[in-house]
């Protein structure tokens, strides 16, 4: 599959994701609702996952524009990194809500490997960017 089709249609995966997501995000709000698991859903720290899926989507439909204009050499591989960071990135905010703290590196081992998970995509994001930012002003 070529990058412009892998963004444009994990863009679109993710944003129906998040979409339904958003309907999850309803159900706590209820008034007949017990307080339980899905009580978690109400945090700032979920709202903040769930806006963050949503801009890392329709970044990826900017990138992909960006592939259809210009030629971008090893845009297969630029794409594959832009999908990765975009589902994994807003994970750490979720996992907070959870009471796991993925922004601090240490604790026990879920803390840890969260952290490593979130620098990872992190780290993807931004190599893809600099990639793709170095392309497009390449004369």
């Amino acid at each position: 599959m070529d990058p412009v089709h892998l963004l444009i249609r994990n863009a679109a995966a993710q944003i129906t994701f998040t979409m339904l997501l958003g309907w999850l995000m309803l159900i706590p709000r209820q008034r007949r609702q017990p307080e339980g698991r899905l009580h978690a859903l109400l945090k700032r720290d979920f709202t903040a996952a769930h806006v963050d899926w949503l801009m890392l989507a329709f970044m990826q439909l900017g990138a992909a524009f960006l592939f259809s204009q210009h030629r971008v050499s090893h845009g297969r591989l630029i794409a594959v990194a832009l999908v990765f960071g975009g589902w994994v990135n807003p994970v750490p905010y979720a996992m907070r809500a959870f009471g796991v703290n993925a922004f601090r590196l240490g604790g026990d081992w879920k803390q840890a490997l969260s952290a490593l998970l979130s620098a990872t995509s992190s780290l993807a994001l931004t190599v893809a960017w600099v990639a793709i930012l170095v392309e497009v002003w390449r004369p």
